[in-house]
């Protein structure tokens, strides 16, 4: 009644492998991507000037997928207010916005967004097919709310401005016609 056991294990004498030749290049082309993504970093973070932005084509959709014939009309940007892990704080900034927006009388009046993206509460405006006219929006926003930028997401298509609305307030537009 006695049994064992035994496990044969190969000793392979030298010393770890060395590294195939794939592994190597796919190593050193990750390098690479980290190095040119580090020295664009900054650059694509501005927002203030987005004409003025030289988006490497590594970083673009067209590169990688040579068409932009398709695009998909829930895929688009808004603009982010806050995020935050206080739910409360996420509402009270979502109500704060609401009623500042209908007080400027904008000829553009963009709805907000709360919603939960584990670990934190965000707050969106808007609904934007076009990265500049959020941008452009974005500059009217950051009178109130000087955080807020712009960020890729999926998008009400009926709630998009129309293309002939400018984004300035009635009393703007008053005064320049005067």
């Amino acid at each position: 009644m006695l049994s064992a056991c035994s496990v044969t294990q190969q000793i392979t004498e030298g010393g770890p492998s060395e590294p195939e030749e794939s592994e190597v290049l796919a190593t050193e082309e990750a390098r690479a991507l980290q190095q040119l993504l580090d020295e664009n970093r900054s650059v694509l973070a501005d927002l203030q000037a987005p004409d003025q932005l030289e988006i490497p084509s590594v970083f673009t959709q067209e590169a990688a997928t040579g068409s932009s014939a398709f695009q998909n009309p829930y895929q688009g940007y808004r603009i982010q207010l806050i995020s935050t892990r206080d739910i409360q704080r996420a509402d009270t900034l979502s109500s704060q916005f609401q009623e500042w927006i209908e007080s400027k009388d904008f000829t553009y009046t963009p709805q907000s967004y709360v919603f939960f993206k584990q670990p934190y509460y965000r707050v969106h405006v808007g609904d934007f097919q076009n990265k500049g006219r959020a941008a452009n929006f974005t500059k009217l926003i950051k009178q109130k709310f000087p955080d807020a930028w712009v960020v890729p997401d999926r998008i009400v298509p009926s709630n998009i401005p129309p293309n002939d609305i400018t984004f300035t307030t009635e009393t703007d537009s008053t005064a320049q016609q005067q």
